[in-house]
């Protein structure tokens, strides 16, 4: 199949890390034979009324993947539907400029409707291909998306779409109560993990006397929760646990607060912010770790737990949505509420009961549930069955 996948996020030279997943399930699909190629719209809000641009800002051949990314800035933002129409049509020009070289794709693939999906779904119907949508967005549970039409875009999009794929049971069931969608709505396909985090699993077992390596991984952003980790991390010392430490991948609009805040906490012999990470770069801090905590107050899904667990890292999270489908007693630990004292003794226990879990079955199981083959199978099968229904 020639696949055409349109993410509402992806990575640029500012920003290498972001959309990793979905350049990983693109990859993935190209493993398994089909021809992929990758169109990344912006949507801009308008910074100058002398700065309006519709244009192809890039095009690259990413190592077999024929990428195209552009920008779309509007001077229209109070007319929401009149501005969504100008830019699907403006990424039709740029989709018509790929299938002129790479030809028709058999299906189209879009990432959250926000706003890539907006236009996969509209050139999918000016151009009578199937159309396949999944979404990640936590902002419809949290209060990001609550413009009337913004709602009826989304929920005509995920009624009429040939396939609508959402990451979780519990982002599925929140979503369509959200929107007020049948239950029938979406099919529940899960993220994949990368082949390259279940290579050479190393055994972590913990001694007492040496420290104890905590590692959390994600952009610094308020839904993700960092102070309530760093405030169990201050709680934990005044215990006298001393032996710990917090290693911090990521970046975002946060950074600079986060690193006050640890200096506030007189934590600064304790915390270290590594910055945005590369692929094998997390691998390396999860290797090196002894657990991978995650304090977000919503995940639709959480990639960076199946990644520590394709590592054999057991977890420590709160309660947090997603992760309610493959965290249990036997890879984890779930805080019981979403406080310093609750969250620290869940990081306490990881520690007094780090040596019972079993890290090659924490892996395999990962394995079993959440590998490249697996999930690319899973999606090829919707792919085939939205093909053969407009055939």
């Amino acid at each position: 199949m020639h696949i055409l996948i349109i993410p509402s996020w992806y990575k640029s030279i500012t920003e290498p890390v972001l959309g990793t997943f979905f350049e990983e399930q693109a990859r993935a699909l190209m493993s398994a034979g089909h021809k992929v190629g990758i169109i990344y719209p912006q949507f801009s809000s308008v910074r100058s009324l002398f700065n309006k641009k519709d244009e192809i800002i890039d095009f690259y051949d990413d190592n077999g993947i024929p990428t195209y990314s552009l920008i779309h800035q509007t001077l229209i933002p109070k007319m929401r539907k009149l501005a969504y129409k100008m830019f699907s049509e403006n990424v039709e020009k740029t989709y018509h400029s790929y299938a002129k070289k790479y030809g028709k794709p058999d299906l189209i693939h879009a990432h959250s409707i926000f706003h890539g999906g907006m236009a996969g779904h509209y050139i999918a119907k000016a151009n009578i291909l199937p159309f396949i949508i999944t979404e990640h967005l936590t902002a419809y549970i949290t209060g990001g998306i609550t413009h009337q039409e913004d709602i009826e875009t989304a929920k005509h999009i995920f009624e009429n779409a040939d396939a609508s794929i959402i990451v979780s049971e519990n982002f599925k069931h929140d979503i369509e109560k959200v929107l007020s969608l049948p239950n029938t709505t979406f099919t529940v396909v899960h993220n994949m993990v990368a082949d390259l985090f279940f290579k050479d699993l190393i055994q972590k077992k913990y001694n007492q006397q040496e420290e104890f390596i905590f590692f959390t991984n994600s952009f610094l952003l308020p839904r993700k929760n960092h102070k309530l980790l760093l405030d169990s991390f201050k709680y934990m010392t005044l215990k006298g646990i001393n032996n710990i430490r917090l290693r911090i991948g990521g970046d975002g609009p946060l950074s600079n607060e986060l690193k006050d805040y640890v200096n506030e906490l007189a934590l600064t012999d304790k915390v270290e912010f590594l910055g945005a990470l590369s692929r094998p770069e997390v691998k390396k801090e999860l290797d090196n770790c002894h657990s991978f905590v995650l304090t977000s107050t919503y995940e639709t899904f959480g990639v960076v737990l199946i990644e520590s667990l394709a590592c054999g890292r057991p977890v420590v999270i709160t309660d947090s949505g997603g992760p309610r489908d493959f965290i249990h007693n036997k890879n984890g630990i779930t805080a019981t509420a979403a406080a310093k004292d609750s969250f620290a003794n869940a990081m306490i226990k990881m520690m007094e009961e780090y040596n019972t879990f079993d890290q090659n079955a924490i892996s395999e199981e990962c394995r079993n549930r959440f590998a490249e083959k697996k999930i690319e199978a899973e999606i090829e099968a919707l792919y085939l069955k939205a093909i053969n229904k407009h055939k």
